[in-house]
Formats: C-alpha cells, sequence, structure tokens
C-alpha cells in the first residue's frame, strides 16, 4: 500500500486563493486523474465516523469570510463550505474550479504510512477541536497576541495589520490555511524549506505555490534514503533526517563536495575566489539534498542493485556544543557523542576515507563486501585509528588539518583555500 499526502491550492479567480490537504492511499492523484478526471468530486465520510477509510479533503478556514474569526477544520474541502440556515449546518455543493486541481496546483508527496496514519491523527484532533463552530461565533481578536495563542486555539488570521483600541497599528501574526497546511506536514517531518527558522514573515499562498517544485525535489530524495532505510519511515526517522540534512547546510565539507562537483560539472577545475565566493554564498539546503543524492546515488551504482536495503547512520557537528555527533535508529535517534569510529569495520572505514556525512550499513554481508572490500583493512594500528578519525572529525568540523594526507581530501582542497564553516 502507498500513501499520498497532496498540498492542493485553489487559484485566485472570483474568490480569494486557498490552501489544503488531500489524502490518498494506494493510488495517486495522477494515477486518480487517468482512472476518472473528476475523482475527486465524491463525497468522503467524516474523519469522525467508524465508516470513515483513512481518506478526504482537509482544510483551515474562518467560520465566515472575514481576515480574523474563529477558524474550523473542514472536511471534504475539495468543496467550498457554505452555512445552511436551514439545515444547521456546512453544506458541500460548491464546487472549487477544475484548476484548483491541475497538476500546476498541487504538489504530491508520497510518504509512509506512519507517516499518514500521524497525519490523520493530528486533522482528527483539529476537526474534533472545531466540529461544532459555526457562523454564530463572536469574532474575538484578542488571540491575536502570539502564534502560540492562534495555534492553540485555532483562531483564524490573515491580515498582516491590525488596529488596537488606541487606533494603533499592530503586525499580529499569521494563522491562515496556508499555516495550518505548513504546520501539518511539518508534524509529520516533510521538509518544506520556508518553516521555522525560514518561515516568512507574512505566509502567502503564492510563497507556498512558489515552493512546490523545491519542495517534491527534496522529498523525491529523502524518500530515496527512506526506500532503503525502513527506520527512516517512522515520524521519528524522518525528523532525525531533516534535522541532520540542515545542520549540514553550513558544514565545510558538504561546501568542498559541491564546489567539487561544479568544478567537475562545468568542467572548471580553477574557479577565482570571487566565483567560489558565489557559489557558497549560493550554498543552503538545496545544495545539500543534492549532494546527499550525489553520494547516494554513488552507493547504489557500486551496489550493482536497486534495491538497496540498510541502515543509516547520521554523523554532523554540532556547532553549539562543539562535539561530533552521531544519530542511529538503535538508540531512538538519541544523539550519541562520538569521540572515535572503528575503522576495522570497513563502512566505517569507507565514509572517513571518502568523507562521507553518513554510514550506511548493508544488511547483506556478499553486498557489504562489494561496496567495501577496498576498505576491509582487517587489523587496525590505533595510531592509524587515530590520525584517521581526528583528520575526518576536523574536516567535519571546519577546521584545516594536515595530519593525514588522502587523495579525496586533497581533491577536495586543491584550490588551496582554507576550509572553515561559515
Amino acid at each position: 500500500m502507498r500513501y499520498y499526502a497532496t498540498i492542493y491550492i485553489h487559484p485566485m479567480d472570483w474568490n480569494i486563493p486557498h490552501a489544503f490537504l488531500g489524502l490518498t492511499k494506494d493510488k495517486s492523484p495522477d494515477e486518480l486523474d487517468k482512472i476518472d478526471f473528476q475523482w475527486y468530486k465524491q463525497i468522503y465520510p467524516s474523519i469522525l465516523d467508524n465508516d470513515f477509510k483513512d481518506e478526504g479533503f482537509f482544510g483551515f478556514a474562518p467560520v465566515e469570510s472575514t481576515p480574523s474569526h474563529w477558524g474550523k477544520v473542514y472536511e471534504n474541502n475539495q468543496h467550498i463550505p457554505k452555512w445552511d440556515n436551514n439545515f444547521q449546518q456546512y453544506t458541500y455543493t460548491d464546487e472549487r474550479p477544475p484548476s484548483t486541481f491541475w497538476q500546476q496546483n498541487r504538489c504530491v508527496l508520497e510518504i509512509s504510512q506512519e507517516q499518514y496514519e500521524t497525519l490523520l491523527d493530528f486533522i482528527k484532533k483539529d476537526v474534533e477541536k472545531t466540529i461544532k463552530r459555526t457562523s454564530s461565533l463572536k469574532q474575538n481578536d484578542s488571540y491575536l497576541k502570539n502564534i502560540e495563542t492562534l495555534k492553540e486555539n485555532l483562531y483564524y488570521n490573515s491580515t498582516p495589520i491590525n488596529i488596537n483600541t488606541s487606533g494603533e497599528k499592530i503586525l499580529p501574526p499569521i494563522h491562515n490555511c496556508v499555516t495550518w497546511v505548513i504546520q501539518k506536514l511539518s508534524d509529520i517531518e516533510i521538509e518544506l524549506v520556508n518553516i521555522d527558522e525560514w518561515n516568512p514573515d507574512f505566509p502567502m499562498v503564492d510563497d507556498l505555490k512558489e515552493n512546490f517544485d523545491l519542495i517534491k525535489s527534496l522529498h523525491s530524495i529523502f524518500l530515496k534514503f527512506q526506500n532503503i532505510d525502513d527506520n527512516l519511515q517512522s515520524v521519528k526517522g524522518a525528523k532525525a533526517f531533516k534535522n541532520w540534512a540542515r545542520m549540514l547546510i553550513n558544514n565545510s565539507l558538504m561546501q568542498e563536495i559541491y564546489l567539487d562537483e561544479y568544478k567537475k560539472q562545468y568542467n572548471s577545475e580553477n574557479l577565482s575566489p570571487e566565483q567560489e565566493e558565489v557559489l557558497y554564498a549560493l550554498w543552503n539546503i538545496t545544495r545539500v539534498y543534492k549532494i546527499l543524492d550525489i553520494l547516494l546515488s554513488r552507493l547504489i551504482t557500486k551496489s550493482g542493485t536497486k534495491n538497496l536495503k540498510g541502515t543509516f547512520e547520521l554523523i554532523y557537528f554540532d556547532r553549539k556544543d562543539k562535539q561530533i555527533k552521531l544519530l542511529k535508529a538503535d538508540n531512538d535517534y538519541e544523539a550519541i557523542i562520538i569521540q572515535d569510529l572503528d575503522l576495522s569495520k570497513k563502512y566505517n572505514n569507507f565514509s572517513v576515507s571518502k568523507f562521507y556525512p553518513f554510514i550506511f550499513i548493508p544488511k547483506d554481508e556478499m553486498l557489504s563486501r562489494t561496496l567495501y572490500h577496498k576498505y576491509d583493512y582487517g587489523n587496525i594500528s590505533q595510531e592509524y585509528q587515530k590520525d584517521r578519525n581526528e583528520f575526518y572529525f576536523n574536516v567535519l568540523a571546519g577546521e584545516k588539518s594536515d595530519k593525514y594526507w588522502s587523495s579525496s581530501y586533497h581533491k577536495m582542497t586543491k584550490s588551496l583555500r582554507k576550509v572553515y564553516v561559515s
């Protein structure tokens, strides 16, 4: 069974734009389009009912059309909810424009079963909390004081400027359909690029839509790791991977690998200092994932199989604690401070020699021999272990080291640029 979470954007036309989520199992929206291009028009059972089939459309909006009001999580949000005074409930007869469901207005993300079920649980709690909210509620903008209060009470605000009782302009936090979608996907550790420290001050639909291609690209790279290591299918594993990748943004090792790959791609061995500075300025999470994709692709190619399975141990330098740390499933992805790696283990020796920021341990021993036979040194002297570990850790930390020479390191630094953490 495959699981999909899809971001939809109701584009600006005769109505204001709106972002919402669609959850489908087994078949993606792209596959469903080929069966019935209007498949989304069906009315799904409520997430609170016993006959709920774990699929549906959900979105966050005010109880009535206004910039700030009590918020409500609407089910069957592929339709426009409308309050019916006769039935005293919201009806779903008004259709959104077909363009809402076009490929350019949606972002399809394949996720694991645990991520899917966790996402449904979070949505269900929001539906339960807002199920009785109607347009009869009185607006209460006292909840606009901070984002935590807005989220906790599921109060809606989409206007960046408000006027207080003294007539002063204030800038209340935004909590609208976009931030709700971002929060739900962040809860299952999807990398959305512009959340938390990258979150724009005033999230709008265009900010999210403009990142669709980037979000899909980064997620597709994570899926490659997730498909190899089943531990990453857990929400905790996905969180560890996302946080680890972010820790590599200012990692000099990754920056130097990026420079090396750039030179190979554009056949430019001699970059000027000015050109290198531009490349460093462009360094961001996109490049981190690109390099991780390159490193993983090399392993897959070397293994000779497309069905590679095993576990990843993730290594990084914690700039706050000034320590090298490792994340692995055996320790529930709790960070472990490491002083050295046992290089008698060929997979450790490979990563240290090639300056990989992760260790890959194949499930199949024969495959492990295929990948790492050149790095199976048997008994290794303590002096060698000490020097190689120190050298590798220094590179991870962005410290120049002359203790041990290697061709891999020389290739990264032959421009004589001092390795540093920016």
